[in-house]
């Protein structure tokens, strides 16, 4: 498949300056088999390798789409917890709040938002939103629980800013980023 999409654009291997992946939050399973599939490709090619968090990929997607600058985005995760992170969106930077957490709905998400802006919820997490609301502290203008998932468009769009300004990592350091492994998390 990866050879045929390069020769319906007419590129060839070399013609690769970075290879762009989905870094996380997201499934155990998926996180490692894209990373995997990366970091061969990358080898094979000799390029580096740019990774791009699931919940700035739904930021920017809301942004490109509704126009939203300042967001909360929360993503369903397993046993009924939410991914979050708040974004906020000046041009075509994106810049996160904070830190992206893991958590019960009804724990304190969205560290670094600032209290004073007015904020829209966006993501599949917002399905808990009475319980997301109730612990945040902020001015939440709505939000969005419609089924929001990362896209390669986007991807392709934040990885090549990314890209731009810091280059990318060695293919083996590509690594899937486990938000319940950096919190020090407690089941």
């Amino acid at each position: 498949m990866i050879a045929e999409l390069l020769a319906e654009k007419s590129l060839a291997p070399t013609d690769i300056d970075a290879i762009a992946i989905v870094s996380g939050p997201g499934s155990f399973t998926g996180l490692r088999i894209g990373a995997g599939v990366a970091q061969g490709l990358a080898f094979g090619v000799g390029v580096p390798v740019v990774g791009v968090s699931a919940l700035e990929i739904i930021a920017m997607k809301a942004h490109y789409n509704e126009g939203y600058t300042h967001l909360l985005v929360c993503m369903r995760a397993r046993e009924d917890e939410v991914y979050s992170a708040a974004y906020c969106v000046c041009g075509e930077q994106i810049t996160l709040q904070g830190r992206e957490m893991v958590g019960a709905p009804q724990e304190r998400h969205f560290e670094g938002a600032d209290g004073t802006a007015k904020w829209f919820g966006v993501g599949d997490g917002w399905s808990y939103a009475q319980a997301l609301n109730a612990k945040t502290g902020l001015q939440v203008l709505g939000s969005n629980a419609s089924e929001m998932s990362s896209d390669a468009a986007t991807l392709s769009v934040l990885a090549s800013m990314k890209w731009a300004k810091h280059g990318g990592v060695a293919p083996e350091l590509a690594l899937p980023v486990y938000l319940k492994e950096q919190m020090d998390y407690q089941e």
